[in-house]
Order: structure tokens, then C-alpha cells, then sequence
């Protein structure tokens, strides 16, 4: 299969991100969401409007989901889990700093734990994944990222632990049946099958969906879905998204060239048709930056043919 390639030159917006990631598109009040990770803050966009703009935190936040009461967003943060409720995240955004609740959740971390990192509620919306990563300079000898389901237990959380042995803790979806999650490995750049019990959270049986070691082709990062079930990987270091179909073959690259770290994406605007792309500054060289000047910016493509699927909400309560 010949894949098709788009082009998008142009930012959409200009912030310069130095580990922007997470978005995530709020069908009801029609916003987009996402991180910039080491600048501690949440980005709120709003297509209708063009009004944008962003609230700082005290710590990195790294994931955000989607609350099916609507009374903010689940936030992960560099070293636990939060509430954030939206008279927190204020529209229009106004650029300064803002606070959070957060969430006892009892975690025993792996050995070479760094922080937390990329989350996703299950098509259930029972039970948030959350993944952690090791510090990058210990890989291979060691691997100390794992993945949580976590659950509501009270007025905090409970977390399993479901895999270990992990590095860095990317981008997930699942099959249209939901018996089987995607989950992204990103430093041994795979992106792996298991069988998955909606009805438990357990996760078993790994292959192989992914293991593209290609440098054109980047290392995989955020992950998002279309309606077709199709995965769109962010590659860092490479300035593509690419799609696979469900059979895994890529089909689709999307194309970049003045971004390099590209780092998640998700389908957004009022038909779902409009693919968001985060990107990031750091990890590039002086040359680097000069040959993508993007590099940080917020993309949006708007013709890729395809319409993306709504991130499921987790049913918890935490406003109280």
C-alpha cells in the first residue's frame, strides 16, 4: 500500500511550547484541551471564536480527561492525580495561575519511576489507564514505567497495576468491541495488542501491532482514533502523524516540515473532522530549531478525509 501524504506548513498557533502534548477535544462546549508539559499549564482553545489562551499550575501536568458529570477534568500531574474544576480553567483562559484537587491515590511505583505521564479512560468509563515513565537514561539496562487502571474508591482513587516493565507510557485506544487495547511502548518504538476485559480492566496476550523503526518515520508517541478505528500516531523526531489502518498498514502520513517533535493528536471541531497536532521544543538542537521554527506550535489539518471518534468520560464524581 502507497500512502497518502498531506502537507501542513502552517501553525495554527503560535505558542512555542517547550513539551506540549494531551490534547483533548470537549464535544460539549466544543474546546480543545492540551499541555504544555514542562511549562505547567493547560491550553484552552475554541474554534468558534478563535479565543484562546492558557492557566498555569505549580506542577507539570501531563493528561487530561473528560468528566462525564461536566464539572471540570481529570488532570495527571507530575507525581499524582488531580481534579480540576472548571472555575479553575476559566473561559477566556486568563494567562495565570490556578490550582487543583488532588486525588489520594495509593501508588507503589516501580523501581526507576521518573513521573507520571500519558492517561485514557476505558470505552467503559469505569476505569482510567494511567502511565508512568522511567528516566529515559536508563534504558535499556532498566525499564521503570508501568500502567495503572485506576478506579473512583470514595473521594480518591484505587489503582492496579496491569503492565510493568515499561519505558515511557504513550498513547492508547481500543477495537471497536473493545476486547483489545493499543498501548504505545515509546522507547522500544512499538505499539502493542492485548486482549482486554472490559469487564475487569485486566490486560493479557501481547503482540505486536507496530514496531516501525524507521527514523523518517519518528518514535511513537500520542495516540488518537478515527471512526473507522484507524490509529493516528504522533512520531517524535520525525514531524508526522501517521494512520494505521486496523490491520496495520499505514495508509496516511501527515506531514510537518516545520515542526520536528510532533507529540499527540485528536480530532476536534464541530464534525469531528479537524485532526489537532501538538508539538515540542525541547529535545532539539540549535540546528534543529533553525530547520523547524514550528517546532512547539499547536497544527490543525482540516483535509485529511477522515472524522475522528469522541474520548470516552470517566463516570467519576469529584466536585464535592
Amino acid at each position: 500500500m502507497v500512502a497518502k501524504t498531506i502537507i501542513q506548513q502552517e501553525s495554527l498557533l503560535n505558542y512555542g511550547c517547550e513539551l506540549g502534548e494531551g490534547s483533548l477535544w470537549d464535544a460539549r462546549r466544543q474546546r480543545l484541551y492540551f499541555v504544555d508539559i514542562l511549562g505547567c499549564r493547560i491550553y484552552t482553545y475554541e474554534p468558534s471564536t478563535g479565543i484562546h489562551g492558557f492557566q498555569s499550575f505549580d506542577r507539570t501536568v501531563t493528561a487530561l480527561a473528560l468528566l462525564e458529570d461536566d464539572t471540570g477534568l481529570l488532570a495527571v500531574i507530575q507525581d499524582g492525580l488531580a481534579f480540576i474544576s472548571f472555575d479553575q480553567l476559566p473561559f477566556p483562559p486568563t494567562n495565570s495561575a490556578s490550582t487543583y484537587k488532588r486525588l489520594p491515590v495509593d501508588i507503589d511505583h516501580l523501581k526507576g519511576f521518573n513521573r507520571f505521564n500519558e492517561a485514557c479512560v476505558d470505552p467503559s468509563g469505569k476505569r482510567w489507564l494511567v502511565g508512568t515513565m522511567m528516566h529515559e537514561e536508563d534504558f535499556p539496562a532498566s525499564a521503570g514505567g508501568g500502567l495503572y487502571a485506576v478506579t473512583q474508591s470514595g473521594d480518591g482513587l484505587a489503582a492496579d497495576l496491569l503492565l510493568d516493565q515499561l519505558t515511557v507510557s504513550n498513547g492508547m485506544g481500543w477495537t471497536e468491541d473493545s476486547k483489545t487495547l493499543y498501548f504505545t511502548d515509546s522507547l522500544r518504538k512499538e505499539i502493542g495488542k492485548y486482549d482486554y476485559d472490559i469487564s475487569t480492566g485486566k490486560v493479557s496476550n501481547k503482540k505486536i501491532f507496530s514496531n516501525v523503526d524507521n527514523e523518517n518515520l519518528g518514535v511513537p508517541d500520542g495516540m488518537c482514533q478515527d471512526d473507522q478505528y484507524g490509529i493516528w500516531s504522533a512520531r517524535w523526531g520525525s514531524g508526522k502523524v501517521i494512520r494505521f489502518t486496523p490491520q496495520g498498514e499505514i495508509d496516511l502520513i501527515v506531514h510537518l516540515p516545520q515542526a520536528l517533535n510532533v507529540t499527540s493528536c485528536i480530532f476536534g471541531g464541530s464534525d469531528l473532522d479537524e485532526l489537532y497536532i501538538t508539538s515540542a521544543k525541547t529535545g532539539t538542537t540549535d540546528e534543529q530549531i533553525k530547520k523547524h521554527p514550528l517546532n512547539g506550535d499547536l497544527f490543525v489539518v482540516k483535509d485529511s478525509g477522515f472524522r475522528g471518534r469522541e474520548r470516552t468520560r470517566f463516570s467519576g464524581d469529584f466536585s464535592k
